[in-house]
């Protein structure tokens, strides 16, 4: 008879195979040259390197600079285009309605509820025929003074074709601050000149709008006209307000392009900076954006400094590099080895099926032989002997188990179950299981439905999981959380190998360490093991797969690096008028009508 650790010794991947020596490498130059090589070498890769840091940084800012420039053009556009909407209403209403009194009550109020509506606008007003006001949200804190020589008033009256109209910046002759005044004609049913509707749009609106977008210090955001003329700048710049901007690179090229982003330097303050400017669609503005350069580059310059003085400590590094490189060698020389030991495991499992199941053939026939061995043993010698026999026998049934297990081989009492009543009473085990400093908690539904599963193999899988939590826990510490749910026929299959039905969910989650996708992936292939030598046989979440998947179910791992593990064993509901263990040959037959071409219950 050949012993069980001989079968399973072949399947093993061999010793480490010593392959050819590869041909070496031509003969280095002298130490001394090498080293200079290896500086010149290093020196040009900074540069390299810096360069791209720095164009790359560049190119980060251009783009930052471009949204929020876009972001600004939308923001303005939509204010000054809220404010055209509200003086074409104002014009219509004086143009329709009867002649009004000066400061009529009732159209103030309603004049003052349109200007709460517009929080960029501080007054709202009507001028008349004869450039008095007659009019206004401010009113009576506003004195009686004629308007008729400011821009907007003689605009209107001279060009019935003016539309809407953004004047420069002003200084209110009542209330002493700026305002850029927006207006409209107002034409009476005759045709003729009847005054102008005026919005008194607040440049403070914008300082306070732009402080909410948290610039870094040197940055700097404008409003212009078309013509130049410099309607608002933050941060705020009261004595270049109302100049004359004409030659600044961008006016000249607004009519060419809607917007751009270029590096200039600012002419209000000399700052260098990037540059990013949009022309508001529909009206005579321009927004720009200057993100200043010093605050963009500062960590550019710390990585040039840490770079080139990395290369000045690479001279001393030398032999440093060339250990590297011989180490680098060996490396390579081990992965190839490793990877031909993956394959051999990967084989390894592929036959698992075929040889568990020959196995637990001889096995048997052993433990038969020995048992009726030691019934007519006389001496106590053997019958200690044939003792220590059995017991290896049984170990290697437990593996052999746990192998059909994973091929789906093993003989399973498939029956109707309540999962809670199951995790209640396997709790003290859990607890014991988990140790002192895991605490295990329960979400169970209250109205859980019964499910096809085996009692033996469903408190075994439970524990395996546990287990499996519990070392994944950082420091040994941690909450797992043991949970069940029903999953109706309504919602989508909770697998995607699973036929649509109704099927009940037990889930048991961690906050451990978690599992990249890799591991997730091969997390239940048989050997496979991420505890390391001596740890774990990789043969417990296989063996978990491998039942669940035979009483009709499926198996589930959700995993997030440094969040925790979620695994979900999915099993079948159990028909409301099941009263006794379904045999397991039914449930095969029905999963192979369900899926076809499925891995059958009971075959590897």
């Amino acid at each position: 008879m050949v012993p069980a650790w001989s079968v399973l010794s072949r399947l093993t991947p061999r010793p480490r195979v010593h392959l050819p020596a590869e041909p070496g490498p031509a003969p280095w130059p002298s130490g001394r040259a090498l080293l200079v090589l290896l500086s010149l070498v290093a020196i040009a890769l900074t540069g390299i390197a810096v360069y791209r840091e720095r164009s790359r940084t560049l190119d980060e800012a251009r783009r930052a600079a471009a949204r929020l420039v876009h972001v600004l053009e939308e923001q303005t556009a939509g204010a000054f285009h809220a404010v055209d909407l509200t003086l074409v209403g104002i014009a219509d209403a004086i143009a329709v309605a009867p002649r009004l009194e000066v400061h009529d009550p009732e159209f103030e109020g309603t004049l003052r509820r349109k200007l709460g509506h517009l929080p960029f606008v501080r007054a709202l007003f009507v001028i008349g025929q004869d450039g008095f006001i007659t009019q206004d949200t401010d009113h009576p804190r506003t004195s009686r003074v004629t308007l008729a020589d400011r821009e907007y008033f003689r605009i209107h009256r001279d060009d019935p074709t003016a539309g809407l109209h953004i004047g420069s910046p002003l200084v209110s002759r009542s209330l002493g601050t700026w305002f850029i005044g927006v207006s409209r004609r107002i034409t009476g049913r005759d045709g003729r000149f009847a005054g102008v509707a005026v919005a008194a749009v607040e440049p403070r609106y914008f300082e306070r709008f732009y402080q909410e977008l948290n610039l870094r210090e040197g940055d700097s955001i404008a409003l212009f006209k078309h013509d130049g003329t410099l309607l608002f700048r933050f941060p705020l710049a009261e004595g270049l307000i109302g100049k004359s901007f004409v030659d600044l690179q961008f006016i000249g090229r607004r009519l060419a392009d809607r917007g751009d982003t270029f590096r200039a330097v600012s002419p209000f303050d000399e700052v260098p900076r990037m540059v990013s400017f949009r022309a508001v669609q529909g009206l005579p503005l321009v927004v720009t954006v200057g993100l200043a350069e010093a605050p963009l580059l500062a960590g550019w310059r710390r990585f040039t400094l840490l770079a080139f003085g990395g290369v000045l400590v690479t001279l001393g590094l030398g032999i440093t590099v060339l250990v590297l490189i011989a180490r680098q060698a060996r490396q390579r020389q081990e992965l190839r080895e490793r990877l031909t030991q993956a394959r051999g495991l990967e084989d390894l499992g592929r036959m698992t099926g075929g040889i568990a199941h020959d196995f637990n053939n001889v096995l048997n026939v052993i433990a038969t032989n020995l048992a009726v061995v030691r019934r007519r043993a006389l001496g106590e010698r053997l019958s200690v002997s044939i003792d220590a026999a059995l017991r290896a026998v049984d170990q290697g049934t437990r593996l052999v188990a746990q192998l059909l297990a994973f091929a789906r081989r093993q003989q399973l009492t498939v029956q109707p179950l309540d999962a809670n009543r199951l995790l209640r009473g396997l709790m003290p085990v859990l607890t014991q299981a988990a140790g002192p400093l895991v605490v295990i908690g329960t979400d169970l539904d209250d109205e859980l439905w019964p499910c096809l599963t085996d009692e033996g193999q469903f408190n075994s899988a439970v524990l395996n999981l546990v287990l499996n939590a519990r070392d994944a826990m950082p420091d040994g510490r941690g909450v797992i959380r043991i949970a069940t749910r029903n999953v109706p026929q309504g919602r989508r299959p909770p697998a995607p190998e699973l036929p649509a039905d109704d099927y009940v969910r037990v889930s048991v989650i961690d906050n451990g360490t978690g599992m990249p996708a890799s591991v997730v992936r091969r997390a239940t292939e048989p050997l496979f093991t991420t505890k390391g030598t001596g740890m774990g046989t990789g043969l417990g979440l296989s063996q978990v797969y491998g039942f669940v998947r035979q009483v009709g179910g499926d198996l589930l791992i959700e995993s997030t690096i440094g969040v925790g593990t979620a695994v979900h064993l999915v099993f079948r509901r159990a028909p409301a008028d099941a009263a006794s263990a379904e045999p397991l040959e039914e449930l095969r037959d029905a999963r192979s009508r369900r899926s076809p071409g499925a891995l059958r219950a009971g075959s590897p």
